[in-house]
């Protein structure tokens, strides 16, 4: 799995932009993140089935705080001060929500 060159919190669009490469660099909203969070308070951990009801979560949300998790991870500090949810790079990749990758 490739490792981002670059995570940038692009805060007056609402997204985070994630350099793949020199020819792939995603934009995530960031609402689209936080809907998207799998850690156990948003994910029944024995089901699979996700607990987080995304009308709750405003459309407004920001990050408020990113932290490197090993080699293979980031955790985000949302607005909402959710910041449980560890984003892998593989996870990351399967969101991507760019036309090559929607493809």
């Amino acid at each position: 799995m490739p490792q981002p060159q670059a995570i940038n919190i692009i805060r007056a669009d609402r997204v985070v932009e994630i350099t793949w490469s020199t020819d792939h660099v995603a934009r995530y909203p960031i609402r689209m993140l936080r809907c998207e969070c799998a850690c156990a308070g948003c994910v029944d951990e024995f089901t699979g089935r996700r607990t987080l009801d995304p009308r709750t979560i405003p459309e407004e949300i920001s990050i408020t705080a990113a932290a490197p998790v090993g080699n293979y991870a980031i955790k985000f500090t949302f607005t909402d001060n959710h910041d449980t949810g560890l984003y892998t790079w593989a996870r990351l990749s399967e969101l991507c929500p760019c036309d090559r990758c929607k493809t």
